[in-house]
């Protein structure tokens, strides 16, 4: 397990253990030991751009990261950021039970799309063999 020694906001000094899915370099950010984030890795979700081919890549539509506070023991210390564009200071912050509801419409969303998709081959078909 890592660790991060550095100031505190009082002006001391302290040492964390960082878990081990934090990916936060704490010393770059010269983070205060006391007041600072754990974070994951970035969940990234980029939409295919494949009507204009040879064109720029779109950022990706989404990012999702755990974020969890260094000192603070309460369940709303520990977060899934929601990054809602490729800005990561644009989001949301959700709790467990606001990802269950996430979840529950990705699925929903998910279904949808499948359908649409469904629909889309058809036409697709019926247009090339024509």
């Amino acid at each position: 397990m890592r660790t991060y020694t550095g100031p505190t906001v009082a002006g001391g000094t302290a040492t964390i253990k960082c878990p081990s899915w934090c990916v936060t370099d704490h010393a770059y950010w010269d983070d205060a030991a006391d007041d600072c984030f754990h974070q994951s890795d970035v969940l990234e979700l980029a939409v295919p751009r494949d009507r204009i081919p040879g064109t720029r890549p779109l950022p990706p539509s989404l990012g999702t990261s755990l974020r969890l506070h260094s000192t603070d023991p309460l369940p709303s210390a520990a977060i899934i950021w929601l990054e809602l564009d490729e800005r990561s200071d644009h989001g949301v912050e959700l709790n467990l039970a606001g990802v269950d509801k996430l979840l529950a419409a990705v699925d929903s969303y998910r279904a949808g799309l499948v359908e649409l998709r469904s629909l889309l081959a058809g036409i697709d078909a019926e247009r090339r063999n024509r």
